[in-house]
């Protein structure tokens, strides 16, 4: 394989702008920051919820639907985890299953229903931010169990925390769904092309129901572990999360759109997008330049993908190198037939 092909390969790659940015994002923190690296377990840590919730949506963003509700079921799942937190054993599988049930509850409002999943995961955000102010009376909660729960944040290898174990483990599964699996493969032909997944025995209703659960399953998990970090649930726990998240799948190779996404892709756009903040909070600079920056990313992220330059109107690289004329060049007025 000559260094063209490899290239272009490269290229097509679904992570490939996420890791052009977090090269960047390295090399600036480097240059500017230079302590920020040093401490990477505390740095990974600060990003684990948005790399789980990232992940999470990935199953759901390839079908070209939307999960609004990411956030506040992390809300949901931190208040049952402290409200039972007398005996973790107990609490964390339930805070589970709850995730699943929510993601089972949209799957099923989607699908036989008949509701967008706009719609449907924005009420359930709603209703999940009511539920949570429910359960922990507006106020933050502590874990009955404390001292697990401080056991939590002792680093196991080196500066690597049980929350980034948890978060690689569950990055390294869902992966393997998505790619190893019949049913995770069968969501990118879904996302693709629905009418020739369906003319080829896709039940396409049934791939759609597991997306909104193995979202939710995730989101649930993130919530999980956010509180064990805390030591406490908070009832807007995850109120920041989802748009960072959507940001980080999106830089990492996700279109809105369907069809195309990366598990990898997102963990590298959410490290690359928290490194962004880490260095813009340790240089001073007010937090409206971190939205401001985070969004310009997600932006120019969007509008670089095939369709961003299609809407566009924007002449293709291919087409300027080889003298080619795009297809969207206007034809002079003189020579119009």
């Amino acid at each position: 394989m000559n260094s063209h092909n490899l290239l272009s390969q490269v290229k097509t790659w679904t992570a490939f702008r996420a890791i052009i940015l977090l090269v960047l994002v390295v090399l600036v923190l480097l240059a500017v920051q230079p302590t920020a690296l040093g401490s990477y377990g505390i740095a990974l840590s600060r990003v684990v919820d948005v790399w789980m919730v990232a992940i999470a949506l990935v199953p759901v963003l390839v079908l070209g639907e939307i999960d609004l509700s990411v956030g506040s079921t992390m809300a949901v799942t931190a208040a049952v985890t402290a409200q039972v937190s007398g005996n973790l054993g107990v609490s964390i599988p339930l805070a589970l299953a709850v995730g699943c049930v929510i993601g089972l509850i949209n799957g099923l409002l989607i699908v036989k229903v008949g509701i967008n999943s706009f719609i449907t995961t924005l009420g359930m955000m709603i209703t999940l931010q009511g539920l949570a102010l429910a359960i922990t009376d507006g106020a933050p909660v502590p874990l009955a169990d404390s001292d697990r729960a401080l056991a939590f944040s002792v680093p196991l290898i080196g500066q690597i925390t049980p929350d980034i174990l948890i978060a690689i483990a569950a990055t390294a599964v869902l992966w393997f769904f998505m790619t190893r699996m019949r049913s995770g493969r069968e969501l990118y032909i879904i996302g693709g092309n629905a009418e020739a997944a369906a003319s080829g025995g896709i039940s396409i209703d049934t791939r759609k129901m597991l997306a909104f659960v193995i979202c939710s399953a995730v989101a649930g998990l993130a919530g999980v572990v956010d509180t064990l970090n805390l030591v406490a649930a908070s009832p807007t726990l995850g109120s920041s999360v989802m748009l960072l998240a959507i940001a980080a799948a999106v830089v990492g190779g996700a279109s809105l759109s369907g069809g195309r996404a990366s598990v990898i892709g997102a963990v590298i756009g959410a490290i690359a997008l928290g490194g962004i903040s880490i260095g813009l909070q340790m240089s001073g600079l007010d937090s409206s330049i971190e939205s401001i920056a985070i969004g310009a990313i997600l932006f120019a992220a969007i509008v670089l993908t095939k369709e961003g330059i299609s809407a566009l109107r924007l002449p293709s690289l291919s087409n300027m190198s080889t003298g080619e004329p795009s297809k969207h060049t206007a034809v002079p007025a003189g020579k119009a037939r």
